[in-house]
């Protein structure tokens, strides 16, 4: 099932930049978007932090949001000779939606992420997370490493 809920040609463009690093939005780590009755906005707030952690540390605690990171690691070598085989990077496709988020909300956030993941090209790969604990970098690289090989 997919909600049809609006979807601004903003989120569309600082996405594209972010992902493609060019544009204003060429260094931003997180695109963060948060549901408003039956629209998709860019949750300002959010969008503007540079870690994880911090983001992690400011996310609602009863709301959701959908969160587009720009991933960056170091890909480990494959073999004993090769000292580093260079920087990846990945747009990761987190769910933010928290186990005290409301059964409405809950049921939207189900029935938008197949809309969100349609819109924004290039997402490598989709977490859900309902506790911050789950929101991990190595946990994310080791699952794009798995889909590298």
């Amino acid at each position: 099932m997919m909600l049809n809920c609006q979807f601004s040609d903003e989120i569309i463009k600082t996405y594209e930049e972010m992902r493609m690093g060019k544009g204003s939005n060429k260094d931003k780590k997180f695109l963060v978007l948060k549901m408003q009755e039956s629209s998709l906005q860019i949750d300002q707030e959010l969008t503007q932090l540079s870690s994880l952690d911090e983001l992690t540390a400011n996310l609602p605690p009863k709301n959701s949001r959908f969160i587009c990171y720009h991933l960056s690691f170091e890909m480990p070598s494959q073999n004993e000779t090769s000292l580093r085989e260079g920087i990846r990077t990945k747009m990761m496709f987190i769910t933010w939606c928290p186990n005290d988020t409301n059964v409405k909300e809950k049921f939207q956030v189900a029935a938008t992420v197949k809309t969100v993941k349609q819109k924004l090209n290039g997402l490598s790969a989709t977490i859900h997370c309902s506790t911050k604990s789950e929101i991990d970098e190595k946990s994310m690289i080791e699952k794009c490493l798995t889909f590298m090989k």
